[in-house]
């Protein structure tokens, strides 16, 4: 549990910027990392030094990929040798957790070395706990992104790579859980970079804000009200029209929080949102707003995860700078033996743009995978993956097949 603090801080920072960012993911861990074991052979024991923790590992993948430029017609597919190393560092004093946690995803291609990617990402963070159910925190993060061929504004040109982003942010919160009451307020600033000259309208600021109340008439669970609000700040004027793309959102929610530990965790929330454009020649737009992250344990060996989001995140396309994105995802954790772990989740996505001609898109993608334990600290996995783009324009549709086996490593 040592790096629940940390988990909270990252879980918190996603909900508050209130944007999506279309880069490859680059969480390193296991198959099912909800489902939590109970055979003492096969736990992973960290690693202290004094008052450090120190876990370090990596994965290694050889994975096939059927279109790897997420292409409508003549799909290009290719072998891609995928090593991402990861190590992170806690330190403990008192009431004040501070852990460094640094990722990378290295990937090499067969045949298109043109799409080879380096991604890394550092991150930062203290935890100040006076108190049970009381903390005061801070985050810093620099992040290099490297974005999926198959995201929704991805670049569309083959033989010059997916597009590099670099991002840099902080975050800074307090939260206090009482046996009645609940009061958290946190902000964070980023900074996202995309680094080629020929994308720099993708440049861009973000300022967010969230207070969430919540109280507890008894049960395992908070009623929640939640306000947010997220400024964004573009470097560039939309590059055809020459509009201020400049916008605020402002949001509420109502909501359901649920204890740690127990039969159902995590949060979901619905409200409304209000989005606010500098350009007086554009109106702003309300809409229905949706976040949700829970999972449902009914066994020791079993945990469903949901998750929810609809609302307003970030758009480059031409005319407009945001767009309303809904996902909705299910994935089932199983451990099927004492050392053998699976998963199988399907997930449905839709993209509307707003103040554009652009059509709609909707994707589905499914996955599974499956990880057998040799030993604490070395594992095998397989995972194969399907996804699905059906959109009212033909050239943004695309269907992808992955299939991948690698080693997992913690020393």
């Amino acid at each position: 549990m040592r790096a629940r603090p940390y988990r909270l801080v990252t879980a918190a920072v996603c909900a508050v910027v209130g944007f999506s960012l279309p880069v490859t993911a680059q969480e390193i861990g296991s198959t099912a990392g909800g489902v939590l074991g109970d055979d003492s052979e096969y736990r992973q024991i960290p690693v202290r030094v004094g008052p450090f923790t120190v876990d370090v590992g990596g994965e290694a993948q050889v994975e096939y990929d059927s279109n790897i430029f997420a292409a409508p017609n003549d799909a290009e597919g290719d072998a891609i040798a995928r090593i991402r190393p990861f190590a992170e560092l806690q330190y403990s004093t008192g009431a004040l957790v501070t852990t460094l946690a640094t990722r990378a995803d290295l990937q090499r291609y067969a045949d298109f070395d043109s799409e080879n990617s380096n991604a890394v990402s550092a991150q930062l963070t203290s935890v100040w706990s006076p108190q049970e159910g009381e903390s005061l925190y801070v985050s810093a993060l620099a992040n290099r992104a490297i974005e999926d061929r198959g995201d929704p504004e991805a670049r569309d040109i083959q033989g010059i790579g997916p597009r590099v982003y670099r991002i840099l942010g902080g975050t800074a919160g307090y939260s206090r859980r009482g046996s009645r009451f609940l009061f958290e307020v946190e902000g964070d600033i980023q900074n996202v970079d995309a680094r080629a000259l020929i994308d720099a309208d993708r440049d861009y600021d973000t300022y967010s804000g969230r207070v969430t109340v919540g109280y507890r008439s008894g049960g395992p669970f908070y009623f929640t009200g939640t306000g947010y609000y997220t400024r964004r700040n573009f470097r560039l004027p939309e590059p055809v029209t020459g509009i201020d793309r400049d916008v605020s959102t402002t949001g509420a929610l109502l909501g359901i929080r649920f204890d740690d530990g127990g039969l159902i965790e995590g949060r979901v929330g619905a409200g409304i949102f209000s989005l606010s454009v500098d350009d007086p020649l554009r109106d702003g737009r309300t809409g229905f707003s949706l976040q949700g992250q829970l999972a449902y344990r009914p066994t020791r060996r079993t945990a469903v995860r949901l998750n929810l989001f609809n609302g307003d995140v970030t758009s480059f396309r031409t005319g407009g700078s945001t767009r309303i994105e809904t996902n909705v995802g299910v994935t089932v954790e199983q451990e099927i033996r004492h050392n053998l772990l699976g998963s199988v989740g399907v997930e449905w996505e839709r993209y509307s743009f707003a103040d554009t001609v652009s059509d709609d898109q909707q994707r589905w993608r499914g996955n599974a995978g499956v990880e057998y334990l040799l030993n604490p600290r070395l594992s095998v996995f397989g995972q194969v993956s399907y996804s699905n783009r059906g959109s009212d324009g033909p050239l943004d549709e695309y269907s992808r097949f992955r299939a991948g086996v690698g080693v997992r490593a913690r020393f």
